[in-house]
């Protein structure tokens, strides 16, 4: 009895009928497929039906799952679409689709890599949005849930998000007022953000600005080479505790020092102290302001 489990059709048949029954996504498929003589898998929902689901709410929002490798995208929300469009200076380059959770944007497998203008709009505002850039740029529209971002060259730029977690290893990212949690890593690069509301941060080398609005719980940076500009609005109440290893640490407000030149201990308070900003520096160096 012959056994053609591991024939090619075999093989992307068993796969195509995983992505139909919702145990694989289209883009896990057509890893798996990489190298076949085979057609490209079909989506697991079309856009038109993931709209639909949308509307229908059986998926709770607008999710966006961008891929951007060299080439420049703006997103932009506009209620008199009626279901997600691009336009792009170039036509085959660029890929959209539908996942059961998301609208996904990537670089066509068969692109012959230009250098490609677009703008997606979408007719509401994005729930979550998970964005991984090499090269290239991002203009991003306000979103309603978490923004999640890997920067490896390139640049992004967005405005309104409730939480955000990004990470930047090389290139530039930009957020204007984060409602929520806020994990930022930069690995070389820069980030800015113009308002939060929390602060956990980590520099291995780069630059972080952050402006926001500390009142309670407990926040962090670690600066490890690098530095990190804070800036504590108006209505900020903060009880400081910074550890500082061959590296410089300065306040705009009184502050408290024990130790020495090679390792040194600030405390401070600014207002009443509800919240608790906790600094550790090696070899690098924060600045920690007050401003309007």
């Amino acid at each position: 009895m012959s056994d053609d489990t591991n024939t090619p059709g075999s093989f992307r048949e068993h796969v195509q009928r995983l992505v139909e029954g919702g145990k694989l996504t289209a883009e896990e498929a057509a890893h798996l497929l990489e190298g076949e003589d085979a057609a490209p898998t079909t989506p697991s929902r079309t856009i038109a039906q993931y709209v639909e689901a949308i509307q229908g709410g059986e998926t709770p929002g607008l999710n966006l799952d961008l891929e951007i490798e060299g080439y420049v995208l703006s997103v932009v929300q506009d209620s008199n679409v009626t279901e997600p469009t691009l336009n792009a200076s170039h036509e085959g380059q660029l890929e959209m689709s539908a996942t059961a959770n998301a609208l996904t944007l990537k670089r066509a497998r068969r692109s012959d890599w230009r250098t490609v203008k677009a703008v997606l709009t979408v007719p509401f505002k994005p729930q979550h949005v998970k964005v991984e850039i090499n090269g290239g740029s991002l203009s991003l529209c306000d979103i309603a849930g978490e923004m999640r971002a890997e920067v490896n060259g390139g640049n992004i730029t967005m405005s309104t998000a409730t939480a955000l977690n990004a990470e930047v290893n090389g290139g530039n990212f930009t957020a204007g007022n984060i409602e929520g949690p806020t994990k930022l890593e930069v690995n070389g690069g820069n980030i800015t953000v113009t308002h939060a509301t929390t602060l956990d941060a980590e520099v291995n080398g780069g630059n972080l600005r952050w402006t926001g609005l500390l009142q309670s719980g407990t926040h962090r940076t670690e600066v490890n080479a690098g530095n990190a500009t804070l800036t504590l609005l108006p209505g900020s109440s903060v009880r400081l505790d910074a550890e500082v290893t061959l590296g410089n640490f300065k306040a705009a407000f009184p502050t408290q020092k024990s130790g020495g030149f090679m390792e040194a201990h600030y405390t401070g308070q600014l207002g009443g102290g509800e919240a608790l900003l906790r600094c550790e520096v090696s070899a690098g160096q924060i600045r920690l302001l007050t401003g309007e």
